[in-house]
């Protein structure tokens, strides 16, 4: 009976002339951010590339030079963007994708526009996400709306059920067929996906992530499907259904989500560049200035130093003591920003864990973590990229501090050089993204949510009383 009545809908659609308007419509606006993808993907890919190649040669062409005048010159690193990209863009327009990473300081992405793109919902990209967490239920309340408001407004419910059909077969068939619909539109939006997914190398991590990114839109369609039909079979009149639906649609997507994040920012205030660098200044001055010679820290350093070695003098250590000083003074400066870092990444988090309780007023709000977190564009993980990024230069810029200790002579320091040859020894960075696995522990809790609202919402269809005028 529900696969019955559920053809008998689709057959109805099929006639009416509003899916013959929204579904061209919405196909034609698939394919403009398919091609939008398309063409801002082979720009980046290749000016990214270029530029890889061109600061990797630079870096290897060096002169021979003294390792602090290296240190000092610094190297870029690239973000790769995730392939999945084109299905949720995530922070990517929030963020940038280049990081110098040079001595004595910690750089945040270059060109990146806001601290947080909480604030502004990702409303300023548009990706496929965007069109099925946003777009997409306005789609179906404009399909579905009087599918059962209809039905009782025209007096057509009371004859449907009088041949023996229950009220609950009739609820679960109209709801299978727009499911059907969401479905269908689901896979040529993947399907596109696929095809940018063949153009590159992919691991079986990002074949899952899409798969799984699959089942998440599909849950999230079915929860809209079924809130639909549910208001849709409570209203009396096709106005009061769609004025229902419009009203909750608002709140779910812009009122509820816009409300959580500007708390979120307001409870917990992220401090702007400025005041961060100001901040790391004040940490670093606590613990030691390495360009003070009467700095405590760096004295009782010295005494140290000279005790471990058995001398009475720096110049008669065996190794070069400004290059120590450059190390201790590396290690300070990379604690001292960790520290306030820190406090910036648990000022985020409880952001997040605020933001999360809106979850329980709108199923926007898990829908679009876990879409972000599965695409691999979240602020977490761009977090996650540029603490690996500072673990890389912390490792390059030590060596390059070993190299002026082991190499490089007390005596005359500035004027001495060490071979080019170093230059390509050095480690080059090799980004490795958290696999899904890993991902899992954060995204349980709105998978849970999710999965509560999809629950919730059919459990309510089930158990909605007949009523036929």
């Amino acid at each position: 009976m529900i696969l019955t009545v559920a053809r008998h809908e689709l057959a109805e659609l099929w006639r009416h002339r509003t899916l013959k308007i929204l579904l061209p419509m919405m196909t034609l606006l698939t394919l403009l951010v398919a091609f939008n993808h398309w063409q801002q993907q082979q720009d980046f890919i290749e000016v990214q590339q270029q530029w890889q190649q061109l600061n990797n040669e630079k870096w290897e062409a060096q002169p021979d030079r003294h390792p602090h005048r290296v240190a000092h010159y610094g190297s870029m690193v690239f973000r790769v963007i995730s392939p999945l990209s084109f299905i949720d863009a995530g922070v990517n327009p929030y963020v940038g994708n280049v990081l110098f990473l040079e001595a004595h300081r910690q750089n945040s992405s270059q060109f990146k526009q806001y601290l947080s793109s909480h604030n502004y919902m990702q409303l300023g990209a548009l990706s496929a996400a965007t069109l099925i967490l946003l777009v997409w239920p306005l789609v179906m309340i404009a399909l579905a709306y009087r599918t059962v408001s209809g039905e009782r407004q025209q007096g057509t419910l009371r004859q449907i059920l009088s041949l023996g059909l229950s009220f609950r077969h009739l609820l679960m068939g109209k709801a299978l067929a727009y499911l059907l619909v969401s479905l269908v539109f689901l896979l040529f939006v993947f399907a596109i996906a696929a095809f940018f997914l063949s153009q590159v190398t992919v691991s079986a991590d990002i074949i899952q992530r899409f798969a799984w990114l699959f089942v998440l839109y599909s849950l999230y369609s079915a929860i809209w499907v079924g809130m639909i039909i549910l208001v849709s079979s409570l209203a009396s009149t096709n106005n009061q259904s769609l004025s229902a639906l419009l009203l909750l649609w608002l709140l779910f997507t812009v009122i509820v989500p816009k409300l959580m994040y500007s708390s979120a920012e307001w409870l917990y205030p992220l401090p702007d560049k400025a005041v961060f660098d100001i901040k790391t200044a004040e940490a670093i001055a606590k613990i030691g200035d390495s360009h003070n010679p009467d700095d405590p820290h760096f004295d009782t350093f010295r005494q140290q130093t000279l005790e471990k070695y058995g001398v009475d003098r720096v110049e008669d250590l065996p190794v070069n003591w400004r290059g120590l000083v450059m190390q201790e003074g590396e290690r300070i400066t990379s604690e001292a920003f960790e520290a306030v870092y820190a406090d910036v990444m648990r000022r985020i988090e409880q952001q997040n864990q605020w933001a999360l309780w809106g979850a329980l007023l709108t199923p926007y709000l898990p829908g679009r973590e876990l879409s972000n977190t599965l695409s691999m564009t979240s602020a977490e993980q761009v977090s996650d990229y540029e603490r690996a990024a500072e673990e890389y230069r912390y490792r390059l810029i030590q060596s390059l501090n070993e190299l002026h200790t082991e190499e490089i002579e007390l005596e005359d320091d500035r004027a001495q050089t060490v071979s080019r040859e170093y230059w390509p020894q050095l480690a080059d960075f090799d980004y490795q993204p958290p696999t899904l696995s890993q991902d899992l522990d954060a995204m349980w809790s709105s998978i849970l949510l999710l999965m509560g609202w999809c629950l919730a919402i059919f459990t309510a269809l089930l158990f909605v009383r007949t009523r036929v005028a």
